[in-house]
């Protein structure tokens, strides 16, 4: 049997803490053609069920064109069954209000339910935090199976308590709710997988993101990852410590970002400690990034070096300036940013 584990799709995601109105619809419909990817994928290869272990919606108001696209995708393809357990962001009141829902649109509920696949269980049961207390007393498998069960959840004792999972006959264990790819152990007989989110979504899920396919046969399992987003999103940090001009910084941040794909989404992350005497270019650099990438931030990190010594017998303007801060009652940030833009206006730099 070869089956599909997905989850966190978030599909109907505003997207605008980073992207503008527009690209924010954009990646919006990316969201729902990466699933739309994955399911003719499933299709080409033979793939018999497609497990998602919650939040396929990203709030509880889904519009009605993205319901509407998510069941005629499923209906489209009669034979994969779509294996769906709730989570934490996804709402019942999606399948409630189907008028029909899909044969091969299979759903959960509080308590837990099992799918035989010949020698092959697959057991789920809905995520609820409060459902915490019994779901390992009443999870009950036929040890003579592959058994895969299903959950939504962080391993944690509130939420999934892997240490009560133990001993319970688990093959392999389907995570939804973590957003990057992670594999562990259970016992000597079981694994666990969270698959990440098919897609990035910000900076918060940077790195390569798909799904994990599955080959069962005769009760051994071949698990791979499958990477199949359409963009990815990269997080380059770079060290501007004791860097003498801007033009050597820009020859660093190229040398870190000449393999990257135009359509992919890039921050840069300045981190170090930087001379007084250095101006940065911040916002050329974005404007250049914004033409090579899809999307790019910069994320300034970096901190001015500066020693008070150097600044005790200093008559002239700055070192008075730079004394009154240093005395002030702001934070270290708040001090590095009054320098930073002072230091600036003093040189009759833009600010």
């Amino acid at each position: 049997m070869r089956i599909i584990h997905t989850a966190d799709l978030h599909l109907d995601s505003r997207l605008k803490t980073n992207l503008d109105s527009i690209k924010a619809k954009e990646r919006k419909k990316e969201l729902q053609e990466t699933f739309l990817r994955m399911v003719k994928y499933a299709n080409d290869n033979d793939v018999n069920a497609i497990i998602i272990a919650g939040d396929m919606f990203d709030r509880p108001k889904i519009a009605i064109k993205t319901k509407e696209f998510v069941i005629n995708t499923i209906k489209e393809y009669p034979q994969i069954d779509f294996i769906y357990i709730s989570g934490n962001h996804d709402e019942n009141s999606f399948i409630d209000t189907l008028i029909e829902k899909p044969k091969n649109l299979i759903t959960f509920s509080d308590s837990w339910k099992t799918l035989n696949y010949d020698d092959i269980d697959i057991t789920a049961i809905n995520y609820d935090l409060k459902m915490n207390k019994y779901i390992y007393d009443t999870l009950f498998l036929n040890e003579n199976k592959f058994n895969i069960v299903c959950l939504h959840g962080q391993l944690t004792k509130d939420e999934v308590d892997i240490n009560r999972l133990k001993g319970k006959n688990i093959d392999y264990l389907a995570l939804g709710h973590i957003h990057k790819y992670q594999k562990g152990t259970i016992d000597d007989r079981g694994i666990y997988i969270y698959p990440g989110c098919p897609e990035g979504r910000g900076f918060d899920e940077i790195g390569d993101k798909g799904f994990v396919l599955l080959d069962i046969n005769n009760k051994k399992l071949e698990s791979r990852f499958i990477k199949f987003a359409k963009r990815t999103i990269h997080e380059i940090t770079v060290d501007i410590s004791g860097t003498d001009s801007w033009n050597e910084i820009k020859r660093n941040v190229n040398l870190k970002i000449n393999s990257i794909s135009s359509d992919d989404m890039v921050r840069i992350k300045f981190v170090g400690n930087y001379d007084i005497q250095l101006i940065k270019q911040n916002e050329i650099l974005l404007d250049s990034l914004n033409d090579q990438f899809y999307f790019a931030s910069i994320l300034d990190a970096s901190k001015i070096a500066i020693n008070p010594k150097d600044y005790e017998n200093d008559i002239s303007l700055k070192g008075e300036f730079i004394r009154g801060v240093l005395k002030s009652d702001l934070s270290d940030d708040e001090k590095n940013k009054v320098i930073e833009y002072g230091i600036k206006a003093l040189m009759k730099e833009e600010i």
